[in-house]
């Protein structure tokens, strides 16, 4: 998959995202190439993401100490995260239900990222039984000076017809981006599915998602957009994006694109 016309992203979930427009709609938009719909759309999957895939790690460990046994199996967090762990539980519940994910002024995590502030996770039971529902709440918190606001809640919803664990995630989210970039805002509406890893709970580098569902947002110079997954996207903890699926995103102001996140390629591109 490649193309001329380039722009940079984050890194987050693609480095490049490249849109095409159908011809029908060329009528005095022969030179769309605006592409910050997308680029906000995919900054703020992947923050959003990466909240969801730390609150898993710490669910399944609950200290640094096997964190740091599994470094080299895709953890996120490094030793300077201080982990605390709410002893009190809920009636009938086996785990704690409240973790607090504290990176004091500045942590530099496994992937690279400095983090600060922190992150709380309250669970009303084991990630793995079916209708537990995970609450993560971002406190101060920034990654690589960009901070991220809001909360993602994430219900067990049991397995599918294949085995394998579903999730329903609601996210309520801003990010204010690094030297005053602007503000995103973002909600969706997901259905997050454990394809594989989830018989390996601490080699999270095996760990792949499928993400299905809608979303909708507020770009940084003030237009809206709104997002529909086509055909699943699939996450790769181990290249720590999506490598495929298709999204139709609708711009307020242009023509409608489709996304094509590629055929399973770790490549850091899509059309």
């Amino acid at each position: 998959m490649k193309t001329s016309n380039c722009f940079n992203t984050l890194k987050l979930v693609a480095a490049v995202l490249l849109i095409g427009f159908s011809a029908s709609c060329r009528k005095d938009k022969d030179n769309d190439n605006d592409t910050s719909s997308a680029k906000n759309e995919n900054q703020a999957e992947a923050y959003f993401n990466e909240l969801n895939n730390i609150a898993d790690q710490v669910g399944k460990t609950g200290n640094i100490s096997a964190l740091k046994l599994a470094e080299d199996a895709g953890t996120l967090l490094s030793e300077c995260a201080i982990i605390t762990i709410d002893t009190a539980e809920n009636p009938g519940v086996a785990t704690p239900n409240v973790y607090t994910i504290d990176f004091g002024t500045g942590c530099l995590g496994n992937d690279g990222k400095t983090r600060e502030g922190i992150i709380e996770i309250t669970a009303t039971g084991p990630y793995l039984s079916t209708g537990t529902i995970i609450t993560i709440t971002p406190q101060g918190y920034k990654v690589n000076g960009n901070e991220v606001q809001g909360y993602r809640k994430v219900t067990n919803l049991g397995e599918n017809s294949n085995g394998q664990p579903t999730f329903s995630v609601e996210v309520n989210g801003t990010i204010l981006l690094a030297n005053n970039g602007g503000t995103i805002q973002w909600n969706a509406n997901r259905v997050r599915t454990w394809i594989s890893g989830f018989n390996t709970p601490l080699l999270f580098i095996d760990d792949e998602y499928g993400l299905s569902g809608t979303s909708s947002g507020t770009r940084v110079n003030g237009l809206s957009w709104t997002s529909t997954i086509n055909n699943q996207l699939l996450y790769r903890h181990s290249c720590r994006q999506i490598v495929s699926g298709t999204m139709t995103l609708v711009p307020e102001d242009r023509p409608d694109r489709l996304i094509d996140f590629g055929d399973g390629t770790c490549d850091n591109s899509a059309s």
